[in-house]
């Protein structure tokens, strides 16, 4: 049987633009399954190892390892993961050998290795596709950066305004 560990939601965001605001997603207690886990509570560092599986209000993951790194309070301040990294949520698709998550930055960095290339993919019929050795994706303002990129762009770029879209910038 997978151990089971539910990791407590932080709050719900406040929307601070003043344009209409978006239906958010309720926040929740994210659920994390895996074979194995241990937890250095001196530390703050918990691994979830074999068939990692974490299902949040936001995002699904599926990994071969998972630290989290939490503060004196028990905060998630930092994720990796490591091993076959796949990110899911209603807009895009990740795939990468390693990824990181800064809580504090709002940042997740997606790493190549030799045989699994970083990518980002956007979901729906004009989606584009990003490759790279790092894929560096600003939660709040959805920027990317991404070193040795290869973008592809179904149907051309369309105008500068699709270009916009595809880096985020």
């Amino acid at each position: 049987p997978a151990d089971v560990a539910v990791v407590k939601a932080a709050g719900e965001k406040k929307e601070s633009s003043g344009k209409k605001a978006k239906a958010k997603a309720v926040q929740r207690d994210a659920v994390i399954t895996a074979d194995r886990t241990d937890y250095d509570r001196k530390e703050g560092v918990v691994l979830f190892d074999r068939n990692v599986y974490v299902d949040d209000a936001q995002y699904q993951m599926h990994t071969d390892r998972l630290f989290l790194f939490l503060d004196g309070t028990n905060e998630l301040k930092r994720l990796v993961a490591i091993g076959n990294v796949a990110i899911t949520n209603e807009n895009r698709r990740a795939y990468c050998a390693r990824a990181t998550f800064n809580k504090k930055l709002g940042r997740i960095v997606m790493y190549s290795s030799d045989e699994i290339t970083a990518e980002l993919r956007e979901e729906g019929k004009k989606g584009s596709e990003v490759k790279g050795e790092k894929i560096t994706f600003w939660i709040d303002s959805e920027q990317v950066e991404v070193e040795n990129p290869v973008i592809t762009m179904p149907g051309g770029f369309g105008g500068k305004d699709s270009l916009k879209k595809a880096i985020g910038r």
